[in-house]
């Protein structure tokens, strides 16, 4: 697999294509890619689908620039493919004025692969427009999806651990209000569906209660020291077995930011220079993976329930 840096224009059979690798899930690449708040982050000023994003919809992209172009989709097979015909501003689709962009995705170990493949140039009836059209739109998907790339990357960052410091970072953007976000983000009963093991806190969710996460039968210490709803919610946790956390225990802490679509929630879980060294990497590891589990785990449920 390769991310391809530009478009490529293929003079002989009248395309253009590009591929591009993220880390972000599938389904999150499927999401930014095909809901209408998204597209007009990414394509243009606007997307607007009356009638919902399906096969045989009927909408439009608009830039200010350019006016708004006429859209029918032509596929709609979620997580997997995606195809739209765009034709000219003021006109109705044809088959003469338009060329049909088609994005395949698939998702290999922790990359998704996006490849887009716009036909139909050959067709223009303008013949002595064709190439210009092929030459604008390679130059149009190098920057379009440049501009997916970076609203993945501002929805969603693999979880990075700094061994200097002893730290691991996750964030990503989740699309509800803060206030729902953080409901789900500290009640016990959510907790345990979106986390995947019980949560059980006897004197309340706030600063200074001890509680309890469980995990396959057997429960560790959770040390509540900030809940400042909606903005930051922080405990540290101990080990399995412990009544409350030990000198080895890290420090997790959840922000959560409103943005213009959302809310975007980074963790930062801090003090692993207390591990011990000879295990230190093999935990942070193990950590780096659950964090990318556990927030894609309440970005889901959060979404499921709104």
């Amino acid at each position: 697999m390769t991310h391809e840096p530009q478009a490529t224009a293929d003079e002989h059979a009248m395309r253009v294509s590009r591929a591009i690798e993220v880390r972000a899930p599938i389904e999150v690449v499927w999401e930014t890619l095909t809901e209408p708040r998204w597209i007009a982050e990414w394509f243009g000023q606007r997307a607007d689908f009356p009638d919902g994003v399906h096969e045989g919809a009927t909408g439009s992209f608009g830039w200010e620039a350019h006016g708004d172009f006429p859209v029918r989709i032509e596929a709609c097979e979620p997580p997997c493919r995606f195809a739209f015909r765009w034709g000219t501003p003021g006109e109705p689709i044809r088959d003469d004025n338009s060329t049909t962009a088609t994005f395949s995705l698939e998702r290999d170990g922790g990359v998704t692969r996006l490849t887009v493949v716009e036909t139909g140039f050959d067709r223009l009836a303008d013949a002595g427009a064709r190439r210009a059209a092929l030459e604008d739109n390679r130059e149009g998907w190098t920057d379009e999806l440049d501009d997916l790339v970076a609203l993945l990357a501002r929805r969603w960052t693999p979880a990075v651990a700094d061994r200097t410091a002893g730290t691991i970072t996750r964030s990503l953007e989740i699309a509800a209000a803060p206030d729902v976000v953080w409901r789900h983000l500290t009640d016990p009963t959510s907790i345990e569906a979106w986390w995947g093991h019980p949560a059980d806190f006897p004197g309340g969710v706030r600063a200074g209660v001890t509680g309890t996460f469980e995990h396959e039968g057997q429960r560790f210490p959770i040390a509540l020291r900030i809940v400042d709803a909606p903005s930051t919610f922080a405990f540290r946790w101990g080990a399995l077995g412990e009544s409350e956390p030990g000198p080895e225990a890290c420090d997790v802490r959840f922000d959560l930011e409103p943005t213009a679509t959302g809310t975007r929630v980074t963790v930062v879980e801090s003090g692993w220079m207390r591990a011990p060294v000879e295990e230190r990497d093999e935990r942070m590891d193990q950590n780096v993976e659950g964090w990318e589990l556990v927030l894609d785990g309440l970005r889901a449920h959060v979404l499921a329930v709104v």
